[in-house]
C-alpha cells in the first residue's frame, strides 16, 4: 500500500488502478463545490433542452443570452451543449454540471498524463507540471465555476485539445484530427488557430509531401463538414451565416458603451487586455472603517505571470526549431485574438481564464522546459501558484 500511494504522489507507474484512487479523491475533494453550485444558470443545459424540443432558441432569459427578433438565443458554440443533451434527456434541466465537468476534468488528467509520459524525460518533474496546470493555472476556476457556460465550454476544450495534442503527435489520422480541431473549434471558437500546429505535425514531419497534402486536405474537409453545420446553425437562428449572436447579447452598460462604439473586436480594446493578461497583480479589496475588513476578491482576475508564474519557463523549451515555431505561432495567434476582444473573461478569480484558449499548448512547452531551470525554482513558484489559487478561492467562496 505504501509503494502504490508513493507512485500516486510521485505520479509514476500509473495504472489503471492508481487512477480510480484518483479520481475518487479529486472528486471527494470537490464535493463542498458540487454542492454550492447553482442548477439553473448554465446556458448549455437550456440549450440542450431546447434541442431535445426540436428548437433552437431558450425558452426564458438567462445571464449571457442573446436576444434576437423577440427570442433567446445561446450565442455560445454549440458542443458542449450536444455533451449535455443526454444527461438533460435523462436528469432534466437541473442536472449539476459542475458533476459533468469533473469527470471531464479526470479525462483531461489522464490525457495530459500520456501527453507528459511522451514529451518529459524527467519522471520526477511531471508531478510538477501535472499539478501546474490542474491547481496552478486558471483551469481551476473554470472547473470550480462550471455551473456556468463560460467555465463547462473551457472544460470540455481542454479536453478536446488534448485529444488533438495526443493525436498529433502519436498516430496523426487525419480524420480523428479533423474531428478534435473541429469540435474545439465549436466549444471554443479561438482553438481554430490550433491549424498552424496541425499543419506543422501533418506536413513538416511528413517526408512524404505527397502524403503530407492528402492528410492536409482530409482533415481540412473533415473541419469543413462540421463547420458547414455551424454556419447552418447560425443561419436559422440569426439570418446570417457569420452571425453567432454576441452582438445581441445583453451587455452591461460600460461593455455595450465599448461594442456600440468600437465593435465586438478593435484594437482600442488592446492596452486594456494586455495589462490584465500579463502585468494585473493579485488583488484583495478591503473594507470598513479602518479599511482592514477583507471585502472580497478583484474579478476582473490576475494576470497569468502573477497567477501562474511558471509560465515564464516555457521560453525555455527545449525543442527543434521548426517544432517550437508552430506552438509559438499558435499561442500568439490566439492570444492576438484575446487581446482584441471587447472583454478580459470577466468574471474570474485569480486568472485569465482566455489563457485557457493557449494553455494546452503552452504547458508543452512548459513541460519541455522543465529540464532548462533550476528543479527548485520550478516547484517553488508550481506550489506558489497553488497556494495563491486555494488563497484566492477561500477568500471568494467566504464573501461571495
Amino acid at each position: 500500500m505504501k509503494k502504490f500511494l508513493g507512485e500516486i504522489l510521485r505520479l509514476e507507474n500509473i495504472t489503471w488502478r492508481h487512477w480510480i484512487v484518483i479520481f475518487i479523491a479529486f472528486l471527494f475533494f470537490h464535493i463542498p463545490v458540487v454542492l454550492k453550485s447553482s442548477y439553473h444558470s448554465n446556458l448549455a443545459v437550456h440549450q440542450a433542452e431546447a434541442f431535445l424540443h426540436k428548437k433552437l432558441d431558450i425558452d426564458k432569459y438567462f445571464w449571457d443570452a442573446s436576444v434576437f427578433e423577440g427570442k433567446y438565443y445561446v450565442c455560445f458554440p454549440p458542443v458542449p451543449a450536444l455533451i449535455m443533451v443526454p444527461f438533460v434527456a435523462i436528469f432534466g434541466i437541473t442536472v449539476n454540471t459542475v458533476i459533468i465537468s469533473l469527470l471531464i476534468t479526470c479525462l483531461s488528467m489522464f490525457l495530459l498524463y500520456r501527453l507528459l509520459c511522451r514529451w518529459m524525460t524527467n519522471i520526477s518533474g511531471r508531478k510538477w507540471v501535472f499539478g501546474a496546470f490542474f491547481l496552478g493555472s486558471g483551469y481551476w476556476l473554470v472547473l470550480v465555476t462550471s455551473d456556468h457556460i463560460n467555465g463547462f465550454a473551457h472544460v470540455v476544450c481542454t479536453a478536446l485539445l488534448f485529444f488533438l495534442l495526443l493525436e498529433l503527435t502519436g498516430k496523426k489520422r487525419p480524420i480523428w484530427i479533423g474531428c478534435f480541431w473541429a469540435l474545439a473549434f465549436l466549444t471554443r471558437q479561438m482553438a481554430v488557430f490550433y491549424a498552424f500546429l496541425i499543419f506543422y505535425f501533418l506536413y513538416f514531419e511528413n517526408p512524404d509531401k505527397k502524403a503530407a497534402i492528402k492528410n492536409l486536405v482530409t482533415t481540412g474537409l473533415t473541419f469543413g463538414f462540421f463547420s458547414t453545420i455551424y454556419l447552418m446553425f447560425n443561419y436559422f437562428r440569426f439570418h446570417d451565416f457569420f452571425e453567432t449572436g454576441y452582438q445581441y447579447l445583453v451587455y452591461q452598460s460600460s461593455i455595450r458603451n465599448r461594442v456600440d462604439q468600437y465593435g465586438i473586436f478593435s484594437f482600442h480594446y488592446f492596452f486594456y487586455n494586455l495589462y490584465h493578461m500579463f502585468i494585473k497583480g493579485h488583488n484583495i479589496f478591503f473594507s470598513g472603517s479602518n479599511l482592514l475588513s477583507i471585502k472580497g476578491m478583484d474579478l476582473f482576475g490576475t494576470s497569468i505571470i502573477a497567477a501562474s508564474p511558471f509560465v515564464i519557463f516555457s521560453v525555455k523549451a527545449d525543442a527543434k526549431k521548426n517544432f517550437l515555431i508552430s506552438f509559438w505561432v499558435t499561442i500568439i495567434s490566439i492570444l492576438i485574438g484575446v487581446l482584441l476582444y471587447h472583454n478580459n473573461g470577466w468574471m474570474q478569480v485569480n486568472a485569465q481564464r482566455f489563457s485557457l484558449d493557449f494553455f494546452p499548448a503552452l504547458i508543452v512547452l512548459v513541460a519541455l522546459s522543465y529540464n532548462k531551470v533550476p528543479f527548485w525554482l520550478f516547484r517553488l513558484f508550481t506550489l506558489y501558484a497553488i497556494a495563491l489559487n486555494v488563497f484566492s478561492f477561500l477568500i471568494h467562496s467566504v464573501r461571495s
